[in-house]
């Protein structure tokens, strides 16, 4: 039988951990690729961290160019054009067949949809966080103002671990008495598919730290010269400092390739992750695999990384006809409260009537196996 070429179109939690996973199933005679715009890629759930002055950006980064170490080729390129009829790529750099396409190119940010957006401050990639680090430090007194642009966006538990993050960045630099924070999210409960009881434990975080939580609130324009923040609801605050998780939205070339559906993202059999086109499985944030209230499964870095390993073991298992593995959806999120303390946000997130999630009691033993977390993915132990 002829060798088989996979390309996965994306390098991050799913697109590595497919690469690799792959790269061990598959004897040599079958070909992984791996495409990326860059060079490394960045460990989004320690951008906050990185924020605070506590991450340096080469701590929380790797490179693509490793994977050759481990017999996946790498090709750095803009993807320009996905034709799933011919089973091709265009890169800017050249057209890449293939027999199996697995699509983890996450999701774009469009900062132009909440007008002033991109003129403020965020940490959901590693130019803002970095802008956001130099805001903080000369950062003194006034109000600090957090809002979620809309839903859904990558690592639920970022902004409420921002927020408090933030809370003691300022305490230990003796400016927190002189500072109010806002945190305006659109969900009726923080963190709400956790239930009603985890939900208010989170809302006590935040209260204990003096945060200020604003729910059902939809940012939709900013004022960067009278800094003030405008809401869907119609309420405006002032702010001194204001950071946003932008809106997200799926990336251009993949809604060229008529991938999307109404949802916007690529629509996915929950089973094993296939796209209504033969041998293309899209995984992670670009993907939309609803729960049984809905939403759309979290887009968080765990689920990209364990519908990897469930499409490069059904991709290798069609190579070699064995049978093949099923996604349950059971996944966990961290929640860095920033004092060496945290919570764990684990469960059956498809369970079929619906999801079955909890929010754990705040230990150092939570945070301790997110500083495991990290280490684990710089090692590429994914």
């Amino acid at each position: 039988m002829p060798g088989k070429h996979v390309v996965i179109l994306g390098g991050g939690f799913g697109g590595a951990a497919a690469a690799i996973t792959l790269r061990k199933l598959l004897d040599t005679e079958h070909t992984v690729t791996v495409v990326d715009r860059a060079h490394r890629t960045y460990l989004g759930a320690s951008m906050a961290r990185l924020a605070i002055g506590e991450r340096e950006p080469a701590k929380i980064s790797r490179s693509l160019g490793a994977l050759t170490q481990r017999g996946v080729q790498f090709h750095q390129a803009e993807i320009e054009e996905i034709d799933t009829c011919n089973q091709h790529v265009k890169t800017s750099v050249a057209t890449l067949n293939f027999d199996y396409l697995v699509v983890s190119t996450g999701t774009d940010y469009d900062w132009e949809a909440v007008p002033g957006s991109i003129q403020e401050h965020s940490f959901y990639n590693i130019e803002s966080a970095t802008r956001l680090r130099t805001a903080l430090r000369r950062f003194r007194k006034g109000r600090i103002v957090i809002a979620i642009s809309r839903l859904p966006y990558k690592c639920p538990p970022a902004p409420y671990e921002a927020a408090m993050l933030i809370n003691r960045f300022l305490d230990q630099r003796g400016y927190r008495n002189c500072t109010d924070i806002h945190l305006f999210t659109p969900e009726p409960a923080p963190l709400g598919i956790t239930g009603p009881e985890s939900s208010a434990a989170l809302k006590a975080d935040l209260d204990a730290r003096g945060i200020t939580l604003h729910t059902t609130e939809n940012l939709s324009e900013i004022n960067t010269d009278t800094q003030e923040a405008r809401f869907l609801s119609g309420s405006l605050i002032n702010y001194d400092l204001l950071v946003t998780v932008p809106v997200h939205r799926s990336p251009r070339v993949v809604r060229e390739a008529n991938l999307t559906d109404g949802s916007g993202w690529i629509p996915v059999n929950p089973s094993t992750l296939e796209t209504t086109s033969e041998n293309v499985y899209a995984i992670g944030d670009v993907n939309f695999l609803p729960m049984a209230n809905g939403a759309p499964l979290p887009k968080a870095g765990v689920f990209a990384s364990g519908e990897a390993r469930i499409v490069a073991n059904n991709i290798a298992a069609q190579i070699q006809t064995r049978a093949q593995s099923v996604f349950e959806g059971n996944g966990y999120c961290f929640v860095d409260q920033g004092t060496g303390h945290g919570r764990l946000i684990t469960g059956g997130f498809l369970n079929k009537e619906t999801p079955r999630v909890t929010l754990s009691p705040s230990s150092t033993r939570s945070y301790a196996k997110k500083i495991r977390f990290e280490s684990n993915w710089r090692k590429w132990k994914i």
